[in-house]
């Protein structure tokens, strides 16, 4: 079993920017960063001892190439110290200002600061460690490059923003399984199923995106759009978050 729980907490770690052009930095306003240390105790004295959490890329990376973990260092020594696993996130919608996630340099830098925090991890614990290379890759590109309310806040751009993030994804699985081959490898994505509107009797634009779910996948596999450079290696472990849609509003259940 991967896990050292069978239940498990997850700590939000969202990091992206608003169509406001606020940065959110969940960990920070919860101030889980702060009391990272009691939060663990607490989800120790439950008898849960797996969690999810964050490195946050834009705290770590301040200027290209160069890191600085005063923000996760500590969230990893009390994990430790707590004796709790964690699922880190690598990128949870969020990265560091001036890079452009529509430029090549994007894959690149994302790649080396996973081995970076990999380097990090690999230095405070003798667990194998279990990384989450990027958070919902279906979900990022639809709100981020098809309707553009996330980071990059892009309109039609959706599939080529998956093809991008599926290419960081595999770049970072390759970067932390160069420091560790025993990373094991999360991929969370969101389940979901569109229930055609009354004016689309055939339902077309609902199958399309009920099956949208499966290409993140499918391109990190390889089975499509091999371009990409995907192959059933990156295929580890997988995530599901479960969504429903209904009219306009949007519940998540995770």
């Amino acid at each position: 079993m991967p896990f050292n729980s069978f239940w498990m907490v997850g700590f939000e770690c969202s990091c992206h920017r608003r169509t406001d052009g606020r940065r959110l930095d969940v960990i920070a306003a919860t101030e889980h960063d702060r009391f990272a240390g009691l939060d663990y105790a607490r989800v120790r004295r439950l008898g849960i001892r797996t969690v999810r959490d964050g490195a946050r890329w834009h705290r770590i990376e301040r200027s290209p190439g160069r890191y600085d973990f005063s923000s996760l260092l500590p969230m990893v020594r009390a994990a430790r110290d707590a004796g709790v696993q964690v699922i880190w996130d690598l990128c949870h919608y969020g990265w560091p200002d001036g890079l452009d996630v529509f430029r090549p340099e994007f894959v690149d830098r994302f790649a080396e600061y996973a081995r970076a925090v990999a380097r990090l991890v690999a230095a405070e614990t003798d667990e194998p460690p279990v990384w989450s290379p990027v958070n919902e890759i279906s979900f990022w590109s639809w709100a981020g490059g098809s309707l553009g309310f996330i980071s990059p806040l892009a309109r039609g751009r959706g599939k080529e923003l998956k093809g991008i993030i599926v290419r960081a994804a595999i770049a970072a699985i390759e970067a932390v399984r160069s420091v560790e081959p025993r990373a094991r490898i999360v991929s969370a994505e969101p389940a979901i199923h569109v229930i055609p509107r009354s004016d689309d009797p055939q339902g077309l634009a609902a199958r399309d995106y009920t099956w949208a779910q499966f290409e993140a996948l499918d391109f990190l596999s390889g089975r499509h759009r091999p371009e990409l450079g995907g192959d059933p290696k990156y295929i580890d472990i997988i995530g599901v978050n479960y969504s429903v849609s209904m009219g306009r509003r949007n519940t998540t259940l995770n």
